[in-house]
């Protein structure tokens, strides 16, 4: 179904989004030279001049050189003169017959919008050149001399020339306006002033956060427009007045026709009145003219200066921006610098007033940012006048909040590479090595930019939504340290999870990248959660879910060393998990093999506030955006959501927890009785405890190690159960919303999902639809809410991980409503999957009569036996049993691993006596057997047309038989149906079966 508030979301960013392709839309990428073969000899050095342009090309970073061709005369240039395909000509004096003002006239007719450049091999051609008068079909001469970059300057004024009316209105790219009339000087000038435009350039591109920003900001660096009149000159000054960086000029040259020996000191006393700040270079063979400049409040170089390529650099980094941003007191001292938005804000925060005060009067912040092609927020602050702050403290916040979101913009949606100053950012997302992100961090990333391009949390009013502060260690370093440590060989011969452990953990870690982490760490302070993100996880077409390990550490210890130490021991048990028996049994039921999988690792905050000792949420949870056992009143895309009170381990590990619809959050079916509500309330919650010590080994490598079970009444005193909480009044036998009232407190949510304290229904429902149109199929997301701690502080919400859901076709149509109750060994009107599965034999299932709540780990070892021998034997089966399989919690249900039942080919949850058991969606373990089509059946004896036939199984003959656990095999076989439509599930008895159909029958 379409959502309108999508498609608007979709045209806004049409709209909004400048590609790169954009800018500079037209690049020379062929030239034709014409020449004679001495002339070109001459340019080239024996021929190789395209390969010359090739070498500037690379030696500047820039992107695809142009290729040359070479016609010995003007008869032959015209002959193969083809406008589109060519984009420069390049054409000497001597063109055989021709003189230049024939051949040029020529080709102006045939291709009246190509360049035509006349390039000439001494001075004395020049001054031939010059004096044939007027060129009207030549667009500029110059005169080689010996500089082999002048081609490169050629190339890159032509492009600016015919891009720069574009890329003002596209992107608002800023230009150096050039005037000189010498052809000798601005021959040798303009390869100087391109190479260190572009060499600057690539100096600041430090802030592109990746080789694509970068890429981006090379493409929008400042164009050179020459004019070699004063007429010319205005008329550039004018079409561009807003978007000029700084004015280079003559002395003298042309005005009204005649050559004005003042011309160049009245252009800049004309652009310094009207923007006095505005840099304005004067250069001169006369050094009487620098007093002129002076007077004028223009900068001064000599053009005989030795120093003159120093002189440009200096007035490029100083006046134009292009070098470190140096900060000064009034009286010139120096008191600081920066050299990235980032060491900008630093230094703001602490740098004296008269200094701040002194940089922002002349505008220098705009300067410096338009150099860096920071064009929004230049712009944004150079209209703004010191005196309308009313105090230094007023303008240094208005800096620092302008930017903080500038950094913010400009890092959102974006896989940074790392560098020192990209940890900062409060929404920064960074990658560490070569490689893929991995299936969590590649959708991390996806949604990051979705986020971004979108401008989500727009449209959930009073909400921050946002991806936490990331970064991946990408798969490349995963395979530095597997070949540095030389373990392949050791984990594929299947050495047991300890030994696993203990090997990575005392494996050396790659030096690059161990000095990344720390230079990471040296900025960030908070709790990380270390998380796997291999490259078959989360994958679209079988996604894996809680099969590899996550680790919560603190980060608080007082020494970099001892972070460090904790950090990377976290990050080689994620690697170990690769390893260990429930990953490899979850492979080994796949199509994939255990060498394909590579780990990469998601190291993100904590989205959580500190409280005493500990850190946590208010809540957090998992959403569907397909509900697989929807209630009376629901459909299956209302989606389904499972929350608790503080981390979201409480659900994916199968704990108890409030469940509900996102698009009717007021309807909370399992609090439909105070008997029902005292049964599934949760009662305690997961915090990160912020004492645990900082390294750890081997032998604590159970990620639950630093996790704290706390109980409501520490909720309580941390004021976190107000918004989620009820009491039970045993007086009144009576739940009450809110905790004012005396009585036993219960999680019921009743705050947020009633009383509005939050938007949480609307948030979900709306980013599960961002979240499926993304990835085109149903999807399941986790996520964690901090509500506010003070009056000015937004909600927040967390955006953990997203994975699509693993739903197969459905290519049949299955007729189960006419089964017989007693043909069935179990029927249920609640099952996930599709499809007739044929000729099993075996049944595992848990003794009713034997079932004990307080022994459940034992019947998880008991069945774990026979799942074994089962896949020695190449046999899958039907697991039956009381409770929630997979769950955390023992009191729930039975926590088996994947690995004790790896051979299953059917699930079947069932009622305990006194505990009716509800669908175990939000949970890893739900998801991983959904992900591999494995039929999932839920039993509640209460539901008309539900069979669980446990009399007829306890009648056949046992194969094995355990304390709590029974083994039946049938020779006959039998047959599971699934129908995915009317959410019906059958296993039928040997003998009995189903008609199945194609789906359009």
């Amino acid at each position: 179904m379409k959502d309108p508030k999508l498609d608007r979301l979709v045209e806004r960013r049409r709209r909004l989004l400048v590609p790169l392709h954009a800018l500079m839309p037209f690049k020379v990428r062929r030239v034709m030279l014409v020449s004679s073969l001495y002339d070109s000899y001459t340019l080239n050095e024996e021929g190789r001049l395209s390969e010359m342009v090739f070498a500037d090309y690379l030696d500047l970073n820039l992107s695809a050189a142009p290729v040359v061709e070479r016609m010995s005369t003007g008869k032959e240039a015209l002959e193969r003169l083809d406008p589109e395909r060519y984009d420069l000509i390049i054409a000497m004096p001597r063109v055989g017959e021709m003189d230049v003002h024939r051949f040029s006239r020529a080709a102006k007719e045939k291709a009246p919008d190509l360049p035509l450049v006349v390039l000439a091999g001494t001075a004395r051609e020049l001054k031939l050149v010059e004096s044939l008068g007027p060129l009207p079909d030549v667009d500029r001469v110059f005169l080689w001399q010996g500089d082999q970059k002048l081609f490169l300057a050629i190339i890159k004024l032509v492009e600016d020339q015919a891009n720069m009316q574009h890329d003002v209105d596209v992107a608002g790219v800023q230009c150096i306006l050039l005037l000189e009339d010498s052809v000798k000087f601005y021959s040798s000038y303009l390869p100087l002033l391109y190479s260190e435009v572009v060499r600057q350039t690539q100096l600041v591109m430090a802030d592109g956060v990746n080789a694509m920003q970068k890429l981006i900001r090379m493409r929008a660096r400042p164009k050179i427009l020459l004019a070699t009149n004063y007429e010319a000159g205005l008329c550039l000054y004018e079409k561009y007045r807003d978007h000029v960086l700084g004015v280079v000029s003559d002395v003298s040259f042309a005005r009204m026709g005649k050559r004005d020996d003042e011309a160049g000191i009245s252009f800049a006393a004309m652009v310094k009145e009207d923007i006095s700040d505005r840099p304005v270079l004067i250069q001169s063979t006369q050094a009487r003219n620098r007093k002129k400049a002076q007077a004028v409040g223009a900068y001064f170089v000599s053009k005989t200066s030795p120093s003159l390529l120093r002189d440009v650099q200096g007035y490029l980094q100083d006046h134009l921006g292009f070098g470190d941003f140096i900060f000064r007191m009034p009286d010139m001292k120096r008191v600081g610098s920066a050299s990235s938005l980032a060491s900008l804000l630093k230094t703001v925060r602490t740098l004296p007033a008269d200094s701040l005060m002194f940089h922002a009067s002349r505008n220098h912040f705009s300067a410096w940012l338009m150099a860096r092609t920071e064009f929004d927020l230049a712009r944004a602050l150079r209209p703004r006048r010191v005196g309308e702050f009313d105090s230094p403290d007023d303008l240094r916040s208005y800096l620092l909040k302008s930017l903080e979101l500038h950094i913010g913009r400009t890092r959102a949606g974006v896989v940074a590479e790392f560098s020192d100053n990209e940890v900062a950012a409060s929404n920064m997302f960074v990658r560490i090595g070569e490689g893929s992100l991995g299936g969590k961090g590649r959708g991390l990333a996806f949604m990051n930019a979705i986020f971004d391009t979108y401008k989500v949390d727009e449209h959930v009013p009073g909400v921050r939504i946002f991806v936490p502060p990331t970064a991946v260690l990408a798969t490349g370093v995963f395979d530095r340290f597997m070949e540095a440590s030389g373990l392949t060989s050791f984990v594929l011969v299947g050495a047991d999870d300890e030994a696993v452990a203990r090997a990575f953990v005392n494996a050396r870690f790659p030096d690059e990248e161990r000095e990344d982490l720390e230079r990471f760490l040296e900025q960030v302070h908070y709790p990380l959660a270390v998380r796997s993100s291999s490259l078959l996880e989360d994958a679209s077409f079988q996604p894996f879910a809680g099969v590899y390990r996550t680790y919560m550490v603190p980060n608080n210890a007082p020494d970099l060393e001892t972070r460090l130490d904790e950090l990377l021991t976290a990050i080689r048990l994620v690697y170990a998990s690769t390893y260990y028996e429930e990953a490899r049994s979850y492979i080994e039921a796949t199509p994939n093999r255990l060498e394909e999988e590579k780990m990469a690792v998601v190291i993100q905050q904590v989205v959580g506030q500190p409280r005493g000792d500990a850190l946590y949420p208010d809540f957090a949870g998992t959403a569907r955006s397909r509900n697989f056992y929807p209630m009376e009143g629901m459909k299956p895309e209302d989606g389904i959501a499972s929350v608790a009170l503080g981390l979201g381990s409480m659900v994916v590990d199968g704990g108890k927890c409030v469940r509900f619809s996102p698009e009717h959050p007021q309807r909370l079916y399992q609090f439909s009785s105070v008997k029902e509500s005292l049964r599934n309330a949760q009662r305690e919650f997961c915090a990160l405890d912020l004492t645990a010590p900082g390294p750890f080994d081997h032998s604590q490598s159970d990620p639950q190690r630093n996790m704290l079970k706390m109980t409501l009444e520490d909720a309580r005193q941390h004021g976190t159960l107000a918004a989620v909480g009820s009491v039970y009044s045993p007086d009144n036998d009576a739940i009450y919303d809110g905790v004012s009232r005396p009585g036993v407190p219960l999680v019921t949510m009743a705050g947020v999902l009633k009383a509005g304290v939050f938007p949480l229904g609307e948030t979900l429902s709306f980013l599960l639809k961002v979240g499926a149109a993304g990835f085109s199929a149903p999807v399941e997301m986790e996520f964690a809410v901090n509500l506010p701690s003070g009056p000015d502080q937004p909600d927040e919400f967390g955006f953990l991980q997203i994975r699509p859901l693993g739903l197969g076709p459905e290519l049949h149509k299955l007729e189960l409503d006419d089964i017989a109750p007693e043909d069935a060994i179990c029927l249920t009107p609640r099952a996930l999957g599709h499809g007739l599965l044929s000729g099993l034999q075996d049944i595992i299932y848990v003794k009713p009569q034997d079932f004990d709540r307080g022994r459940t780990v034992q019947v998880a070892q008991e069945i774990g036996v026979l799942n074994n021998q089962l896949r020695a034997d190449d046999r899958n089966y039907v697991l039956m049993g009381q409770g929630r399989w997979g769950s955390s919690d023992r009191w729930l249900g039975i926590p088996v691993g994947w690995a004790q039942v790896s051979g299953v080919a059917c699930i079947v949850e069932a009622d305990m006596a006194d505990v009716s058991v509800e669908p175990s969606q939000g949970t890893h373990f739900f998801q991983n057997i959904t992900s591999l089509g494995i039929s999932y059946l839920t039993v509640n004896f209460n539901r008309p047309g539900t069979v669980l036939d446990y009399d007829w199984l306890a009648a056949q003959p046992a194969a094995t038989e355990t304390a709590f656990v029974r083994h039946v095999r049938l020779p006959a076989g039998f047959d599971i149906a699934v129908d995915s439509r009317s959410g019906r599930g059958a296993i039928l008895k040997p003998g009995v079966s189903i008609a199945l159909r194609n789906q359009d029958s």
